[in-house]
């Protein structure tokens, strides 16, 4: 039996991540659940080894193995040594900040057809309002595998709903043209009329 997908969508400041934490600490306390939270090497919030919401109000941390962002496979190893050391199935994975991650999609598909429920947060758009690595496509494994879309809502200075990751570099819009991944940069959520993004091409 092919686990379910959660996923959880949204852009900056939209508490995707606190969710998924409050999802995986319900598994594990309720439903008495083993659950590996991974986080990919590119994601910059929290210290090494540990997945942390911005949200003071949410659940804050939790202790998460790190990998490669470039290559996720190395955690089935990782996930096959834990399931030896407890003697029973890893129920669920999760994984944060799911954008930074290649394959994720076969990645994904992989633990789903391994019998593990999945859950995956992340942005959907790149601060130039483009699709933001493979979290889009995975909406496709929700419609063949079952689970949820969630669709995180954040919020605009103006009240407005916020649709996209408005990026700030020295307080001022960052060009089209800069780097994707950037460390130490800073967002904002913000809606179609207060989004703005030089240089963009049309």
């Amino acid at each position: 039996m092919p686990g379910k997908l959660e996923l959880l969508l949204g852009p900056m400041r939209s508490n995707k991540t606190a969710e998924l934490l409050r999802r995986a600490e319900m598994r594990r306390q309720y439903a008495k659940q083993c659950v590996m939270v991974l986080k990919p090497s590119d994601d910059t919030k929290g210290g090494p080894g540990m997945v942390e919401s911005r949200n003071p109000n949410g659940h804050g941390k939790m202790h998460a193995h790190e990998f490669n962002s470039a290559d996720p496979w190395e955690v089935l190893e990782v996930i096959a040594q834990r399931e030896q050391e407890i003697g029973k199935r890893v129920e669920c994975i999760a994984i944060d900040e799911g954008q930074f991650v290649s394959d994720l999609f076969l990645f994904a598909k992989h633990l789903l057809e391994a019998n593990h429920d999945v859950l995956v947060a992340g942005l959907d758009l790149d601060f130039r309002a483009m699709p933001f690595g493979e979290m889009l496509n995975l909406t496709w494994l929700v419609n063949a595998y079952g689970g949820s879309i969630t669709e995180c809502m954040a919020y605009c200075t103006c009240g407005a709903r916020a649709l996209y990751s408005q990026r700030l570099i020295g307080g001022q819009p960052a060009p089209f043209d800069s780097p994707v991944k950037m460390p130490g940069d800073s967002y904002e959520p913000r809606c179609a009329e207060h989004f703005v993004l030089p240089g963009r091409p049309h």
